[in-house]
């Protein structure tokens, strides 16, 4: 008999505000509280993009887009797992990204973000990755 994964309520709860969270620091233009989100060890696997390791990196790579007009985040998360201290979550965004010769255009695309518990109960990233449903040139 092989384990499945289960969900407590309550870490889905905090993992659905945590997403709200990330979404509200990246719309707001704040590195340095998105970063504080993922642990120190953490790994972010962004698209068309060598993998960033630990949360200095995260935080310095993520500063990068939002000098670029990258707005309007939003998060539907799909489901929420959890096995013993780890959980992960799937899900996908929206959001507004800038066009050649000017402008916004509109994104959307999936993610997968892997939580660990850490002490006194509250949830960091340890990995996160995502990609665009969109072809890469347009």
């Amino acid at each position: 008999m092989k384990a499945e994964p289960t969900l407590n309520a309550d870490v889905s709860a905090i993992i659905h505000k945590t997403g709200d969270d990330w979404a509200r620091y990246w719309n707001s233009r704040q590195p340095e509280k998105l970063a504080q989100l993922y642990a120190e060890d953490a790994v972010y696997l962004p698209p068309h993009h060598p993998a960033v390791h630990g949360r200095e990196a995260i935080r310095e790579y993520l500063s990068r887009p939002l000098h670029h007009d990258y707005t309007d985040l939003k998060f539907e998360v799909t489901y929420v797992k959890q096995t013993g201290e780890l959980a992960f979550d799937v899900g996908t965004y929206t959001m507004k990204v800038p066009k050649e010769g000017g402008g916004q255009k509109p994104d959307k695309g999936k993610y997968l973000t892997v939580w660990r518990k850490r002490q006194g109960g509250d949830w960091h990233i340890v990995a996160d990755s995502w990609s665009s449903d969109l072809p890469h040139n347009q």
